[in-house]
C-alpha cells in the first residue's frame, strides 16, 4: 500500500513533463565547444572500501575553498562527506536520530560558501546548520506562512555570498485520515535568511510565469482511489519547468517558459532577459495523440509489472487475489482517464535545466530533438534517461552566447565550484557511483 501512495504522491510531479516523437526544428547556428576538461581527482567506485565507498549520491556542492560536500544515502541512513581540493577526506558527519544535530529525513543539502553545510531536514522541519568540521551549530525551524512550506522545497541553492538560501516549492499529494490533499506548488523563487532568528521565513524573490493557475484541493477520501478525483486536471504535458541557480552578488538566473529566455533578477537592479533566438515547436494534434499512446502503454506495462498478482505468493487466499486484481484494474482505469483528460501546452519547451558558475556564467541545458523524451507519467519510467540527446548552451555573465556542448560529450555538471572546478557522478553496471572532479576552461567559467 505504501508503494501505491508513493505513486499517488508523485503524480503532481508530472505537471510540466515531457513529450512526443516529432523532431524539433533544426538548429544551425550552434557554435560547437569541446568538452576537453582537465581532471583534478576522482573518488568512489567499485574498488572503494573506506570513506569514499558511496551508495547513492543525492547532493553535491562546493564551498568557496573548493571543498566538495557529498550527501550519500544508504537505505534510511544519511551521511555527509567533505572532500578537500585534492580528493582527500576533510570531514565526515551525519547520525540518524531525534536529538540536536541528528538527522531524521534529509531532503536537500547545500554547502555554505564560508564552509559547512545546510541540511533541509523535513523530519525535524528545520534547516540544520553544520560547521566545516561537521560539528552541529544550530537548527532554524521552518515557518509556514500563507501555505508556503519550506518542507516542500524542490530546488535549493545557497547564495554565493552566504547567509541565505534560494528555493522553489514542489507539488505534493497526500492521503491522510480520510482526506486527499493536492497542492500544485507555485512558480515563485523564495529567499530564506539564515540568521539568528528562530524561524526561517521564505520571502518571495522572483515570480516565475504561471502557465496555469495554482491549485490546492482537499476532498474527503473514503478510498485511496479517491485520490484520482483530487488529481483531476492536475496533469499538463509540455509545461515548462521552473529552473534556476544563483549569481554572484545575491541574484538568480531562471527559466520559466517554453522559449530560450533566461531571466536575471537581482535585489538592486531591474530584471533583464538574455537568451538565444531559438524557437520552440508547436504541439500538434498528432503529437498529443502520440504522447497519450506512449504514456498509457508504458504506464500500464509498469503497473502490471509492479502489481501483478503473481507477486503475491502461493499462500495468498484466492479471494484476496481477486480483490487485488480488481484494485489494480481500477487504478489503471483511473490512470487512463487522467491521461486522456490531461491538458497540453501549445509549445514544446526548449530548456531542461540551468546552472551557473561562481563567476556568473550561465549553462543552459536544452532538451534533445525528440519531444517524446519529455513525456513523463510517474511510475512509467519515461523521461528519466539522463543520457538522452541534447545540448548545453553557455552564456557569458552579461548574456552573450559563448557556445554549445553536446550531451554526447559531457553531461551537465552536478556541482560548480570556484576556479572552474565542476563535479560529475558516474555509475557502473552495478550502480556504484564514482565522483569525478574536473576543471573547465576560462572561456566557459
Amino acid at each position: 500500500m505504501r508503494r501505491r501512495y508513493a505513486v499517488f504522491a508523485a503524480l503532481l510531479a508530472a505537471c510540466g513533463s515531457e513529450s512526443d516523437g516529432e523532431s524539433a526544428p533544426p538548429v544551425s547556428e550552434d557554435r560547437a565547444l569541446e568538452a576537453d576538461f582537465e581532471e583534478v581527482y576522482r573518488i568512489g567506485g567499485i574498488a572503494a572500501e573506506g570513506w569514499d565507498a558511496f551508495t547513492e549520491i543525492a547532493d553535491l556542492d562546493f564551498d568557496a575553498r573548493g571543498h566538495l560536500y557529498v550527501r550519500d544515502e544508504a537505505g534510511s541512513s544519511t551521511r555527509i562527506v567533505v572532500v578537500d581540493g585534492v580528493g582527500d577526506l576533510a570531514a565526515e558527519f551525519g547520525r540518524m536520530g531525534d536529538g540536536p544535530g541528528e538527522l531524521r529525513q534529509v531532503g536537500q543539502m547545500v554547502a555554505r560558501p564560508e564552509g559547512g553545510a545546510v541540511l533541509v531536514d523535513t523530519g525535524h522541519r528545520a534547516y540544520l546548520l553544520f560547521s566545516p568540521d561537521g560539528s552541529f551549530e544550530r537548527a532554524l525551524r521552518f515557518a509556514d506562512t500563507g501555505g508556503v512550506r519550506a518542507g516542500s522545497a524542490q530546488i535549493v541553492r545557497s547564495a554565493r555570498d552566504g547567509g541565505a538560501l534560494f528555493l522553489t516549492r514542489s507539488a505534493s499529494a497526500s492521503l491522510s485520515q480520510g482526506e486527499a490533499s493536492v497542492s500544485s506548488g507555485d512558480r515563485t523563487i523564495y529567499g530564506v535568511a539564515l540568521d539568528e532568528r528562530e524561524e526561517a521565513v521564505p520571502i518571495p524573490f522572483a515570480e516565475g510565469w504561471e502557465p496555469r493557475p495554482q491549485r490546492q484541493v482537499t476532498i474527503e477520501a473514503a478510498d485511496p482511489l479517491d485520490m484520482f478525483a483530487a488529481l483531476d486536471g492536475a496533469i499538463a504535458y509540455f509545461e515548462p519547468r521552473l529552473v534556476f541557480d544563483v549569481l554572484p552578488g545575491g541574484g538568480v538566473a531562471y527559466s520559466d517558459s517554453s522559449a530560450f529566455a533566461v531571466k536575471i533578477r537581482t535585489a538592486d537592479a531591474p530584471p533583464r532577459v538574455v537568451g538565444r533566438p531559438l524557437h520552440p515547436q508547436a504541439v500538434t494534434d498528432r503529437l498529443r495523440e502520440r504522447a497519450r499512446t506512449r504514456v498509457l502503454e508504458e504506464y500500464e506495462a509498469s503497473v502490471e509489472e509492479q502489481f501483478t498478482t503473481s507477486d503475491l505468493g502461493g499462500d495468498v487466499p484466492e479471494a484476496f487475489r481477486a480483490q487485488f486484481a480488481a484494485l489494480m484494474e481500477s487504478m489503471l482505469a483511473g490512470m487512463r482517464e487522467m491521461v486522456e483528460n490531461a491538458a497540453f501546452m501549445p509549445e514544446v519547451p526548449l530548456v531542461r535545466d540551468l546552472r551557473t558558475t561562481w563567476e556568473g556564467t550561465i549553462w543552459v541545458q536544452r532538451w534533445g530533438s525528440d519531444p517524446l523524451a519529455q513525456v513523463e507519467f510517474p511510475g512509467s519510467g519515461l523521461g528519466t534517461d539522463e543520457a538522452a540527446d541534447g545540448w548545453i548552451d553557455v552564456l557569458a555573465a552579461e548574456g552573450e552566447y559563448v557556445g554549445t556542448f553536446s550531451l554526447e560529450e559531457t553531461p551537465m555538471p552536478a556541482a560548480f565550484g570556484p576556479g572552474g572546478i565542476v563535479a560529475f557522478v558516474e555509475t557502473d553496471e552495478f550502480d556504484v557511483p564514482t565522483i569525478i572532479v574536473k576543471r573547465v576552461p576560462e572561456a566557459v567559467r
